[in-house]
């Protein structure tokens, strides 16, 4: 059984720490948070001193930015140093595509192989992730990530193959850029809605009747707010500066998504950054317009994801 390190136990680093535990592989961990490492270490895991030390046959990254993975894998005793050839590095951090790119370089010059992913859970993390609910994406060529996958596939019940690391950081983005222009829209549409007297409810019902399933759906995610255990606004906000900002060296225009990442800092500025962003855009809503959206809640149980049978697909070959 290969060994593992992981570089990182904060909100998705703990439980997944957590779940490789439970499935039996030796666990080498490092943070600079001592006593997330200490509760780690309590459930059987090695400390490491230094993100170096916490290098094995496979080590996984889980940091918040490209900021935190850059330090913790390229600075002053980071990962890098210890890499050698026949060991992998799979960063699931919340980085963008040209941290993947660059770590892809470095990492391949050292004879070492870099797989860029991202993890993808419908739910809370910390219940979800241990339990193996989850779907993690990968990136690399095929002979890249074969060695990987059976471990993967052991902690996740869904692995996701894509042809190139860097992609998994681009559709993530895409992802969020989604679904927070269908929440910024679909407020506004509650709101216009019920300044007219009319019930959101009443509008879900109608498309649903109509067989309207797309928009539907997206309304009635958003009516579910309350109970939407998705990232926080803040996360949503630093996915879009990430696609912004590549935007702009493509030069590429996004005027859509830059009047939306507008809106965003908005709901940032009066205290919304850690509800997630169905939440606070609702909240920013009845702020701004001065409508009362509580009609356009519904009452329902958090999703917990069925268990699935264990899977490996592979997509773009």
């Amino acid at each position: 059984m290969q060994s593992i390190g992981l570089i990182g136990l904060g909100n998705a680093g703990r439980p997944i720490a957590e779940r490789i535990l439970a499935k039996g592989y030796q666990l080498t961990v490092f943070d600079i948070d001592a006593e997330a490492v200490r509760a780690v270490v309590e459930s059987g895991a090695r400390a490491a001193k230094s993100a170096a030390e916490a290098v094995q046959e496979i080590t996984i990254t889980l940091l918040p930015s490209s900021v935190e993975v850059r330090q913790a894998v390229l600075g002053s005793d980071g990962a890098f140093a210890s890499l050698q050839a026949g060991k992998t590095l799979i960063d699931l951090s919340g980085t963008d595509t040209d941290c993947a790119r660059e770590l892809q370089e470095r990492v391949a010059a050292k004879h070492a192989a870099f797989i860029g992913g991202t993890i993808h859970a419908s739910g809370a993390p910390a219940v979800v992730i241990p339990e193996g609910r989850f779907s993690i994406v990968v990136g690399g060529a095929k002979a890249t990530l074969v060695s990987s996958v059976g471990f993967l596939n052991d902690v996740a019940d869904t692995v996701i193959c894509l042809p190139e690391p860097w992609m998994p950081k681009a559709f993530k983005i895409a992802i969020i850029l989604y679904a927070t222009t269908n929440n910024i829209i679909t407020a506004e549409i509650c709101s216009w809605l019920t300044a007219q007297g009319a019930d959101p409810k009443l509008f879900l019902d109608l498309l649903k009747t109509t067989g309207s399933t797309a928009s539907s759906s997206r309304l009635e995610e958003f009516m579910k707010r309350n109970y939407n255990n998705g990232g926080a606004l803040s996360n949503s906000y630093k996915d879009f500066r990430q696609a912004l900002d590549l935007a702009a060296k493509l030069e590429i225009p996004m005027p859509l998504a830059s009047m939306a990442n507008q809106i965003q800092e908005m709901g940032r500025a009066i205290g919304l950054k850690r509800y997630n962003s169905p939440a606070a855009i609702g909240k920013l809503y009845e702020t701004i317009t001065g409508t009362d959206l509580s009609q356009a809640t519904l009452n329902a149980e958090k999703r917990v994801p069925e268990i699935r049978e264990r899977r490996v697909v592979y997509l773009g070959e």
